[in-house]
Formats: structure tokens, sequence, C-alpha cells
């Protein structure tokens, strides 16, 4: 059996665990540059019938009348949030997968547990003890059963937040009382299609001939097909793969019209992309810098480039990477627009260990030890004393091109200034 671990309305929660004064009301966090809902708690959803993506202004007046609260997304605490989740439900359920950064999946095949609904019922209180964040727990065969099982324990289990997908009658059930479009691995264009031909539920899908099914949706949509009749074709990926290419891009807090800020904001995209290069222990051999305007501007006032740069010989050196990026950079601007974004990929990774010379950039051994040595110690700072406690002066102190993020709440549990205090008498 597969335990899909699912948190309810994450962000929300995460915000509610440090600031009980917003428990029980209507509230919402917005997305970068705090431009619309992006997770909504219950009473938002049915009381203020907020949906997902609605913009910030529309919200406004119901902010203003104190019928709704909202926080702009704070990534550090949900990460941080999401890293004890999935420890404490390692301690009970160890083959795990951490799935996104509020769901996890875990393998219970080869382990012995008397009673797994109980099991789950406990890990779900323990999970709500230590964190504060509510959890449903859904377990089927497969991956896809656990996530409708997941939805299940949302809707008709709700005193106990698991539910068992064990028996022919509750995956008969589950998947007669699943919409077509909202079984996993089904996207919206399949699911058009599907409803057209008839098909409205998980239950209606598994009656097709497969050979239908693989004509119609290729071997991606024949694997749900399987799935979903209990058959495991999605294997658990305790190690993700590398990437192939990384890319950081922001928008702009405001428009920017000036070079200087916009190689502040690209230099600090660079340090970041860099960074998740050497966590993953590769190198790039090209970059491709890109710079816009707003999609909604007047025809005459938007703007696109970008510009790609082959490298003689690759590198994860955050320092090469912001000189090539912010020269391509210089290429591309042209003064008198108002910019909305910028931002880098790096493509064509591969392994440090396959870095070859070139007869135009010869390499020194030593100096590569050295700067790779100095690179680890840069990281090792940053992830001890927090993050960009050394930086490139290029990356700016200021940071005025930053995102908008008026209503940020505090880093409680990674920043010691941020941490609550608590008065015994």
């Amino acid at each position: 059996m597969i335990a899909l671990i699912d948190s309810n309305n994450f962000y929300v929660s995460a915000e509610r665990a440090f600031q009980p004064q917003l428990r029980g009301k209507a509230g919402c966090v917005l997305s970068n540059n705090d431009g619309c809902a992006i997770s909504r708690s219950n009473e938002a959803k049915k009381e203020l019938g907020i949906k997902m993506g609605t913009p910030y202004f529309e919200m406004r007046e119901k902010q203003q009348q104190g019928l709704l609260w909202w926080r702009s997304s704070n990534y550090t605490l949900y990460q941080d949030m999401m890293r004890r989740i999935t420890s404490i439900v390692r301690k009970t359920f160890p083959d795990q997968e951490i799935y996104s950064i509020d769901e996890c999946f875990c393998d219970l095949t080869g382990h012995k547990y008397s009673d797994i609904e109980s099991e789950a019922i406990r890990l779900r209180a323990k999970i709500l003890k230590f964190t504060d964040v509510p959890v449903c727990i859904g377990i089927g065969a497969t991956r896809t059963l656990a996530k409708i099982a997941n939805k299940l324990a949302k809707k008709i289990s709700l005193k106990t937040g698991v539910f068992l997908m064990n028996t022919p009658e509750k995956i008969e059930e589950g998947l007669k009382s699943t919409e077509i479009d909202e079984v996993w691995g089904i996207g919206p264009k399949y699911a058009i299609k599907l409803i057209q031909d008839g098909v409205y539920t998980a239950w209606d899908f598994i009656q097709l001939p497969e050979d239908y099914v693989l004509k119609l949706m290729t071997i991606q949509g024949r694997r749900t097909y399987r799935e979903l009749k209990g058959e495991r074709c999605i294997p658990m990926e305790y190690d993700r793969p590398d990437k192939e290419g990384i890319t950081t891009a922001r928008s702009f807090g405001g428009f920017e019209t000036e070079l200087p800020p916009m190689e502040e904001a690209l230099s600090t995209y660079v340090a970041n992309a860099a960074l998740k290069l050497r966590k993953q222990n590769s190198v790039t051999a090209k970059i491709f810098v890109f710079a816009h305007t707003s999609k909604f501007a007047v025809i005459s006032d938007r703007y696109s480039a970008g510009l790609e740069v082959k490298l003689l010989v690759a590198t994860n050196d955050t320092g090469q990477l912001i000189k090539e990026a912010t020269a391509a950079l210089r290429k591309i601007f042209v003064k008198g627009y108002r910019y909305q974004k910028v931002g880098i990929e790096l493509r064509e990774l591969k392994p440090y260990s396959q870095v070859q010379a070139s007869i135009f950039q010869p390499v020194d051994t030593e100096l590569e030890k050295k700067k790779q040595k100095a690179l680890k110690i840069i990281d090792n700072l940053n992830a001890s004393f927090g993050k960009d406690t050394v930086r490139y002066a290029a990356m700016g102190f200021e940071k005025k091109w930053s995102m908008r993020q008026e209503f940020l709440s505090r880093k409680f549990t990674t920043r010691i200034e941020d941490i609550i205090i608590v008065h015994a008498k």
C-alpha cells in the first residue's frame, strides 16, 4: 500500500501555527508581489467564495471591512514547516518520497503494521500536536489511488482525516465519486475529450477498453488507467534526478527603467541558481539571460529580449556566471522601457566530474581546487548564518527592486530575532 500525506491549506495553516489570532477567520496567502490568492482557509473558500487566483484588488474591500486577513507568501517559513512534518512522518513511515512542499508519498510495502488505519490516525495526531498543521492521509494500492483516497479523507473522513481504500467496495465508491478532471495524471485537455465521450468519473474511465485509452492518451494515459485498476505503474522516487536546467526569475516589486538595479537583481538570481547547481554537483556550459516588460503594456511599450552565452569551460562559479550574465544583460538592455522581469536559465548541465578544458581557456587545476574550496566555505557560511550573509557586491544591499511583500510574516522558525518569546509566571 502507498500513503499520501497532504497538508490542509498548507500556507494558511503554517501562518496560523504561529499567529493563533488568525484561527477560525477567513484568510489567504498571496502570491509573489502580493498579486493574488494562492492558499485559502476553509472560511475564505466557503463563506467569502474566494477562489484560487483571485486578484488582490478584488479582495481588498473584504480585507478593509475586517472580513479577511492575508499574508504575503513566506517560503522560508513554509519550507521549514515542511521539513518538520516530513521528519515526523519518516519515523512512522520510513520509505518516503517528498513530492512537493505540502505532500509526501510513503511506500508501506515490506513494513508490518498491525492496523495501518490506526497507525495513520496516530501519525496525523502527532503531526498536529508538534506542528499545529492539520494533514489528511489517503492510503491506496497505487499512487493514483492514494491521491483519490486523500481527497476522500478531506471530504468524508473529516473526524479521523484518514481514508484507507483497501476493499473493492471502497475503491468503487472512491472512483465513482471522483470526477474525471480530478484524477491525478489526466490534464484538462484530455478531461474535456473524455467528458465529450461520456466519461464523467474515474469509474467510467476504467470501464473503457485499454486500447482506446492508449490510442487517445498514449502511454501516460494507459499508466493512469492501470494505476486506477490497482497496478503500480508509477515508481517511488526516493532520490530526485538531477535537474537538466535551472531557471531563476522574479518580477520586480515595481517597474525598473535603469540598468544598475536590473544588474543587481540578475546577479542575485544567478547566485541562487549557482547554489542549486553546486548542490547537485553540476556545472553549466550555457546560460540564457532574458528581460521583458509587462505583457499587459500597450504594444508600443512592450519589449522582450534574451541572449544565450556559450561558455568555453563549464562552471559552477558564481562570480564567473555573474560576470557573463551581466555582460549579456547590457547587450539586450534598451533604455526607455519599463521592465517587469529579468532572469537567467542555466542550460546544458553536466556533472562536475565531466568538466572538459578548452584549448582557448586551459584549466589551472590547483586554482580550480582553491576556488571550489572557497565556494564551499561561502555556501556553508550562508547555510549556517543565513542566506546572503556572504554575498557578491554585484548583488547590492538595498534590493529596492525586490518583490512587493507588504504583508510578510516573521520567519518564526529560522531567524533568531523572530522567534516567539514566552514569559512564564
